[in-house]
């Protein structure tokens, strides 16, 4: 009897071993299948749109263009357009708004989705370069003399600039509908290089934000694969 259990035992384990392996080789097969090529997306980030509707002082819109290649790796090319206009409590006053461009790829970390996939959905992790060549006003400002006493209020208009940075991203896409995709992205940003000798420092950069030494994004995207 403890034979016959053991032999039961081991016909059933070989059956299921030989069926994963079977499902397992199938899905290998349509991933080798899928051809290089699987499509190109344009998102647009309402996040961004929602948040310069609030906030007063600064805005931002930006949207993307990425192409899916073998439902792994996206090349991708970020545009937007931002701009800022603060007093502070010194009563200086900043202005700026200008383009900016980013520029990376992101990898899928899911197993990549096969044409009868039911939902497809990406958990990527990513990185960018971006610049921005944009110009500021810096106005009503405050500067006291030390040595002979007093103070005076200089004006700096058109101050032209071009600020390069890096970015780490990490996401989720999910297609909430056909071709119709949805989902959220952070990212850190790391400026590169430091200000020129005499340069006033921008407080504001388009595609960066509040400048510091590293600034956070948040980002939530609804887009179209075509």
């Amino acid at each position: 009897m403890r034979k016959i259990s053991n032999y039961i035992v081991v016909l059933v384990s070989f059956t299921v071993f030989f069926n994963v392996n079977i499902w397992a080789q199938n899905e290998e097969e349509s991933e080798d299948k899928m051809t290089l090529f699987q499509g190109i997306k344009i998102e647009v980030d309402v996040f961004s749109a929602v948040m310069s509707a609030i906030n007063r002082e600064t805005y931002s819109f930006e949207g993307n263009v990425q192409l899916n290649l073998r439902e792994k790796y996206f090349p991708i090319v970020e545009l937007g357009f931002a701009g800022a206009n603060k007093t502070s409590i010194n009563d200086y006053n900043f202005k700026t708004d200008g383009f900016f461009v980013r520029m990376g790829m992101d990898y899928n970390l899911l197993k990549p989705n096969v044409p009868d996939t039911r939902i497809h959905r990406y958990f990527f992790i990513g990185g960018r370069y971006g610049f921005s060549p944009f110009s500021y006003d810096i106005t009503n400002v405050v500067i006291d003399n030390g040595y002979w006493g007093g103070s005076e209020v200089r004006n700096f208009y058109g101050v032209t600039t071009t600020k390069h940075w890096l970015e780490v991203v990490a996401g989720l896409r999910v297609e909430v509908l056909r071709n119709i995709y949805m989902g959220w992205n952070v990212r850190l940003k790391m400026q590169l290089g430091s200000e020129k000798y005499g340069e006033i420092s921008p407080w504001f950069i388009p595609g960066i934000g509040i400048q510091s030494v590293g600034n956070w994004g948040f980002g939530y995207t609804i887009g179209y694969k075509f």
